[in-house]
């Protein structure tokens, strides 16, 4: 009898084990699941505020080098898009919220364009395997008007060079 008893204890105990253990399992895969599923989208995809988007200036595909200038700290970088309020710059070093620092900009005629501008967003402290690039969001304060000129020639420039890839690789498609 006393056998008995104590098999049918350790069943339940070994059975108690094995639940927890699948328990465990399912709330890390479904906590797993859900996190991603509820992650906020990258700040890069879209600056919403009141399900708006913010941007008053659409923003161009870009891969023009930079360099940042933070007090006696130069860094080079890539500028992934643009517009004339702002870009996304792909860099790997922290840059706090709101730095206002110089970013030099090599342009398609490869010009140097020099502006103003200010840290709005990073996505640093994202997880890794979040991010597709590391960076921050940029905007472009107190810029002269002979600077904001040349920003706007160079996007317009780049647009074009955008516009005769696209019209080439519809020709080429169409057997032209």
């Amino acid at each position: 009898m006393e056998s008995s008893s104590i098999i049918t204890s350790i069943g339940i105990g070994a059975g108690l084990f094995v639940g927890l253990i699948i328990f465990w399992f399912f709330h890390t895969v479904i906590k797993r699941k859900l996190g991603n599923a509820q992650s906020t989208p990258a700040p890069n995809s879209v600056q919403l505020k009141g399900g708006r988007d913010q941007r008053r200036h659409p923003r161009l595909a870009v891969a023009w080098s930079a360099t940042i200038e933070i007090g006696r700290m130069s860094v080079n970088v890539r500028l992934k898009n643009i517009s004339l309020g702002g870009a996304f710059v792909i860099c790997r070093e922290p840059v706090p919220l709101d730095e206002k620092f110089r970013i030099y900009i090599k342009e398609p005629n490869e010009e140097r364009l020099a502006l103003n501008a200010e840290v709005v967003w990073s996505n640093m402290n994202v997880p890794e395997a979040k991010v597709i690039h590391r960076g921050l969001g940029i905007k472009f304060v107190q810029n002269t008007e002979a600077a904001r000129k040349r920003l706007e020639d160079a996007i317009a420039y780049q647009e074009s060079l955008a516009g005769v890839a696209q019209a080439e690789t519809a020709h080429q498609t169409t057997g032209g």
